[in-house]
């Protein structure tokens, strides 16, 4: 639940260090397994998730004049879900990391309710879709990672369906 007296400014100020945290996490995971093709796919999440901030930051600053977000208290990130920790496994981080998707767009789009501009409601529109596109390309590898584990450190970046018993 968003708290309903956060304008979308401030929501925007929120899912700005989201995104960096998001951008941290898939950075993160990409070191962490050797499967090139899971590499790549995290890479580009994490550029995704990079470029996101700075659109948001984009708009920020245009909104307020502030060349800086307002600081935000952790307990107001919680609204993005639990975090990654080192502790976990890469399946136990996919999973957060799906959820963490679709919270964000839950987020998006209450956002993009709240705003007062157009071109703020298209922008967190748009990141809605992004985050829904994040979230569903996320299951798939973890799909795949629960099925096949070793997959997930095949430095050959193959990939085999055993099929029946």
């Amino acid at each position: 639940m968003i708290d309903p007296e956060l304008s979308a400014l401030e929501i925007v100020g929120i899912a700005i260090r989201a995104e960096r945290d998001a951008h941290d996490m898939y950075d993160s995971l990409a070191r962490r397994v050797t499967n090139p093709k899971l590499v790549k796919e995290f890479e580009e999440l994490a550029a995704q998730e990079r470029e996101h901030e700075r659109w948001l930051a984009d708009y920020y600053r245009e909104a307020t004049g502030s060349a800086e977000p307002p600081a935000v208290p952790d307990v107001r990130l919680r609204i993005f879900g639990p975090d990654a920790h080192d502790g976990m496994s890469v399946v136990q981080v996919l999973e957060v990391a799906v959820e963490k998707e679709h919270i964000a767009e839950r987020v998006y789009a209450e956002a993009a309710r709240r705003a007062r501009d157009a071109s703020g409601r298209r922008l967190l529109e748009k990141l809605v879709d992004f985050e829904r596109s994040h979230a569903r390309r996320l299951q798939e590898q973890l799909d795949r990672a629960r099925r096949d584990p070793a997959w997930l450190e095949d430095a050959g970046g193959r990939t085999i369906q055993l099929e029946g018993p």
